[in-house]
């Protein structure tokens, strides 16, 4: 696993990359030392931060403030909450006022919220003068878990989700746990559901964390939750270490649940189901299959869905259009030679990746999982 600093309790993992390296930390109440922070990871000049209209007031201020206590020059870009602001739209909107305030490549891009902010702000930090500085500050749980960690910035096609992007890791990621006691029931769960998904592809004895702490974990305990983040990104952090561009047949383990799941929320215009949402149902599915393919027992499949339901995850999608989400799925990145890779255990904390699943099992799964 990548090797953790002794001298600072919160940093959860060290990720290794092409380009050198970054901490990824989580601690509780760490916002206020931000910009000491920064300047540690080598940031100089102005930072311009992305952040959203429900995520501005208070975190986007309170990590102005700190970047301005430090000497950092902070700016603020609110775009609306949701995921339809990853847009050309809107990243053209933010080139245009950077090239207002007469950014340089050597300040950076400093996201501030969930996902959505992360990659539209990674996306734009990849891209404009062909490539600024870029910090990760997630609030959601499913940013602090999965998606800040490992360089993944993209935006959406009308197609699909994530198709236009490109791998760039940022100078760092820096999660204040206490931004969760802040959310709401539905958006704490929907973000432990990738942080589970990580227990069940490498880590068993984290999927038993979560089965003895599931109701401290939904009530933010400061210590538990703190101590479950910085676990489930050591994961994140040591995949993205071994495989940074998903070449190696590594990183692509992370997407267990996510061909159903994905498929799910375009098939909805990403207005029914929250990411973690999807990612259940869609573990739901592949789960299913791998136990009527004989890869695993049928008592994972029942050990994983009590699981689930505990953190009040939807199993199932009623109501769906099967067959949208059969052509959602046709437009999956990971589709290989025309075929769906899919992400199946073998074990709790045993994953493999297998393309030879029947397309008739596949079908009369989704079929189940959307009746």
């Amino acid at each position: 696993m990548p090797e953790a600093n002794t001298t600072d309790p919160n940093l959860a993992a060290t990720v290794h990359h092409s380009g050198g390296s970054y901490p990824v930390v989580a601690g509780w109440d760490i916002l206020d030392g931000l910009g000491e922070r920064l300047a540690d990871v080598g940031v100089r000049g102005a930072a311009y931060i992305i952040t959203d209209d429900n995520v501005m007031n208070p975190y986007g201020r309170r990590v102005q403030r700190s970047l301005q206590a430090a000497g950092i020059p902070a700016h603020c870009f609110i775009i609306p909450s949701g995921e339809s602001s990853k847009s050309f739209e809107l990243a053209q909107a933010i080139y245009g006022w950077l090239a207002e305030r007469k950014a340089e490549r050597g300040h950076a891009i400093v996201s501030v919220g969930g996902g959505v902010p992360g990659d539209l702000g990674g996306f734009v930090a990849a891209t404009y003068l062909r490539g600024m500085a870029f910090v990760q500050v997630p609030t959601s749980m499913a940013a602090m878990v999965d998606a800040s960690i490992g360089g993944k910035v993209a935006i959406n096609l009308p197609q699909a989700k994530n198709l236009v992007g490109a791998f760039y890791q940022p100078r760092g990621v820096f999660a204040d746990a206490s931004a969760l006691s802040t959310l709401g029931k539905r958006e704490l769960a929907e973000g432990w559901a990738e942080a589970i998904k990580h227990g069940f592809i490498l880590d068993a004895e984290l999927v038993d964390v979560f089965e003895e702490h599931a109701e401290a974990l939904m009530d933010v305990d400061p210590e538990i939750s703190a101590d479950v983040i910085r676990r489930s990104m050591a994961i994140k952090a040591e995949v993205v270490s071994q495989d940074e561009r998903e070449t190696l047949g590594i990183r692509i383990l992370l997407n267990y649940g996510h061909t159903i799941g994905h498929a799910l929320e375009a098939s909805t215009e990403y207005g029914r189901f929250l990411h973690g949402e999807g990612v259940s149902v869609g573990m739901m599915g592949a789960a299913r299959m791998a136990a009527e393919m004989g890869l695993m027992s049928p008592a994972i499949v029942d050990r994983q869905q009590r699981l689930l339901e505990r953190f009040s995850l939807p199993i199932s999608a009623p109501g769906v259009p099967a067959e949208d989400v059969l052509t959602a799925m046709s437009l999956d990145k990971k589709v290989q030679s025309g075929t769906n890779r899919w992400v199946m255990l073998e074990d709790v904390g045993r994953s493999v990746v297998r393309q030879d699943v029947p397309w008739e099992l596949v079908e009369r799964t989704v079929r189940d999982l959307t009746g």
